[in-house]
Parts: C-alpha cells; sequence; structure tokens
C-alpha cells in the first residue's frame, strides 16, 4: 500500500533533521541526508517497504551514536550493550548492525569487560571468584572468557580480597562476643563469594587480633567449621 508525502518540514530546534508528513499526518522524524538519498519529495507516492529501510537508515547512525556515547564512559559487554539498545527503543535490525560495528572496530570486547569488573570489584568492593563468576555470568559472558579472566586469581589474592572486606565489617562487631562475630563475619564473606577455607584463614587473622577475641585463634576456629 503506498502512501503519499504530503508535507517534509525542517525540525525547528535540529538543522540536520527533518519531519516527514504522510497523507497529512506526522510520520518520522529523519536525517536531512536521507531526504535526498531516497529522493523524497511533497506528493511522492512511497512503498511500506521503502519506509520500513527509510527509517532503518535513520536509526542505524542514532544507534551508533547513542552507543559510543554510553562507551566514553565505561566498557560494555556485547549482551548489555544490547539490552542498553534495546531499552532506548532501537529495533532489533539496528542494534545488530550497533552491536557488530562497535564489535568489528573493538568498541566491545567480553574480554575487557570482564576484566574492567573485576578490577572494580576488587577496588571498592571486593568478591570473591564465586560470586565474580555469577555477576559475569550474569552480564552475559561467556564460560571460557570468566574462567580466562578469573584464572589469575589465586588463594592468596583472593585472601587479600577477603582481609580488605573483612577489616571493614569487623568494625561493626567490636562489642560483641568472639562466637557471634566469627560467625557474622564467616557469613558476610561468604555472601561475597569467598570460599570456606579463605573464610576461616580470614576470620581468625582478623579476630584473633583483638585482645578480647585472642581465644579464637585458640580453638573456636571450630564452631565456623560447623557452619
Amino acid at each position: 500500500m503506498k502512501r503519499r508525502i504530503t508535507d517534509i518540514q525542517a525540525h525547528q530546534q535540529r538543522n540536520s533533521r527533518c519531519l516527514i508528513y504522510l497523507d497529512e499526518e506526522p510520520f518520522q522524524e529523519v536525517d536531512k541526508g536521507l531526504v535526498t538519498k531516497f529522493g523524497l519529495r511533497v506528493g511522492l507516492e512511497i512503498e511500506e517497504e521503502a519506509l520500513q529501510a527509510l527509517i532503518r537508515q535513520d536509526e542505524i547512525p542514532r544507534a551508533k551514536r547513542y552507543a559510543f556515547d554510553l562507551l566514553v564512559r565505561r566498557a560494555y559487554s556485547r549482551a548489555d550493550m544490547e539490552q542498553k539498545l534495546l531499552k532506548k527503543g532501537f529495533s532489533k535490525d539496528s542494534v545488530e548492525e550497533t552491536l557488530q560495528t562497535l564489535q568489528r572496530l573493538g568498541y566491545v570486547k567480553d574480554i575487557a569487560y570482564a576484566e574492567d569488573w573485576v578490577a572494580h570489584r576488587s577496588r571498592n568492593k571486593p568478591r570473591g571468584k564465586r560470586l565474580l563468576r555469577h555477576e559475569l555470568s550474569k552480564k552475559g559472558i561467556d564460560k571460557t572468557t570468566v574462567d580466562r579472566v578469573l584464572e589469575d586469581i589465586d588463594e592468596e589474592q583472593e585472601f587479600q580480597l577477603a582481609m580488605r572486606a573483612a577489616k571493614k565489617q569487623a568494625l561493626r562487631y567490636q562489642r560483641l562476643s568472639p562466637e557471634v562475630s566469627s560467625r557474622r563475619l564467616y557469613g558476610f564473606l561468604q555472601r561475597r563469594g569467598f570460599e570456606s577455607n579463605v573464610c576461616r584463614r580470614v576470620i581468625e587473622a582478623v579476630l584473633s587480633s583483638h585482645p578480647s577475641r585472642s581465644r579464637y585463634s585458640r580453638g573456636e576456629s571450630k564452631h565456623v567449621d560447623r557452619q
């Protein structure tokens, strides 16, 4: 079914845009260059297929500009960027072409995104490998990439990360008994994704340094072992 172009108006605020009217009704705002490219003019009867092609041609550059604006702030995984673009209202075809362009140019790399994610967590909210793996998987990062990023974190590094998290958290338990403190700190570290052996090492190191809790290091680790 053909529709007739009844008006083409320049956008009042953006000189590069035009508003197309079909059958006396506003239809679509498009880039001015596409008016020339598609040979649009008042009175022209245009097929629905050509209209959809016009929309796609206008949408793809806008999707790319939006994606580049996002990438200025931080790295994105392919899955994350896809969700952002779809949520913004871009069509699946435009999103897919945008993602292919970004990947071809090297702007969207899951490995770089995963590395940035782990580094950010390590600086701000230390987590164990178990939780990091879960978070990256939820972000759409494939298992091979996740394994590659996390393989360099050994038990000693994880212990240091857990120590940083635990020392800050332990300040909240200063007035609690050693038993309660160890139980709460163990649960906290477990929720942060640290393995049991790391949790036990950290609790002993953190709580035994306090004079009133020195007896923890002499035998109360058994309490944690039963968690």
